[in-house]
């Protein structure tokens, strides 16, 4: 018999009750953000069905896995948004979102970002791996991209927006170990050749010397350098900067490296596009291409007082904990 209109539960009890249209159920699971009731509704043709839903309801309720309410994302709706919003810098560093970037823009919105976040199945990630393995991608690609779609899936997770991460689930390739093959005698002879016509040709000569990190030789100081105990301490790691538009309007140009003094010029007003550029953190970018603060170098190029390097032999020390900064 259909339930009398003036009956109701108790507050916050779950309620089922026949209508004209079959059997119908109410479950309170937490609050709206306005601060009323979040009331969820379930259907089904008999008792049994919608009890059952009702049930499954209350458990997601108490396990904290209830879907929030609100507009339902796609996967390439949800991966811009936390690309952009979540885990933009500067909650990341610049090249760890470059490498988000990446995955998002080239593998994953392609592959999987027309399904609803809700109904994405860990067989869609592993067939995305595997077409992208068929594609000539390298199982490290791959992988790169499986830990992108699971960190953004992760967030997803914790904001009640899906129940469960899929990409926990699937199963992403194995990585092939590749080995090394260092540069031969006459190779290097040729990279120091090639760097002595660049203006940073030191940092080339400190990295084949001593096997250093192109961010570890690109944040190195003199106080790093101890010439009489023939020591080098590695204590910080700059990465590379990323350049944007900062230009008032539109200048013309699409890509933010662009700049008439680097072979791009044309007949628009120079002056606009040379204090326009600036850097990822908003530091203006000279006509030269680098940043204000970039460091003077003398005769071909050479920073002051490399010279005195030559000839050293040196130890290389690791700090814990290098900081990470911009290098220019």
């Amino acid at each position: 018999m259909p339930r009398k209109k003036n009956t109701r539960n108790a507050s916050g009890r779950s309620t089922i009750y026949e209508g004209k249209d079959g059997w119908h159920g109410y479950v309170t699971v937490g609050k709206k953000d306005n601060g009323k009731p979040d009331r969820r509704h379930v259907r089904g043709k008999t008792q049994e069905e919608v009890s059952e839903k009702v049930r499954r309801l209350e458990r997601e309720r108490e396990e904290g896995k209830v879907r929030k309410t609100g507009e339902s994302w796609r996967v390439h709706q949800w991966l811009n948004h936390w690309l952009h919003n979540i885990v933009a810098p500067p909650a990341i560093t610049a090249n760890a979102w470059d490498a988000y970037d990446n995955a998002v823009r080239v593998h994953l919105i392609p592959g999987i970002g027309s399904h609803w976040l809700t109904q994405l199945e860990p067989e869609h990630l592993e067939r995305l791996y595997r077409n992208m393995m068929k594609s000539g991608a390298s199982s490290g690609n791959a992988h790169q991209v499986h830990r992108t779609i699971r960190a953004a899936l992760n967030e997803a997770v914790k904001r009640k927006h899906i129940k469960e991460n899929p990409a926990k689930t699937a199963k992403a390739p194995k990585v092939e170990e590749t080995e090394v093959e260092p540069y031969s005698v006459e190779e290097v002879k040729s990279i120091l050749t090639t760097a002595k016509l660049r203006r940073n040709s030191s940092r080339w000569a400190i990295a084949l010397a001593l096997g250093l990190r192109q961010g570890e030789v690109l944040g190195l100081q003199w106080s790093d350098i101890d010439l009489e105990a023939g020591t080098l301490v590695v204590r910080r790691n700059r990465i590379r900067p990323k350049w944007a538009h900062g230009c008032s309007q539109p200048c013309g140009y699409k890509h933010g490296g662009a700049l008439p003094s680097e072979g791009f010029s044309s007949g628009r007003d120079s002056k606009h596009q040379i204090e326009g550029w600036q850097a990822w953190d908003g530091t203006p970018r000279r006509a030269c291409g680098a940043t204000q603060d970039a460091p003077t170098g003398t005769g071909r190029g050479e920073v002051a007082g490399w010279p005195a390097l030559a000839g050293q032999r040196l130890r290389v020390h690791h700090t814990e904990g290098s900081s990470t900064q911009p290098s220019h």
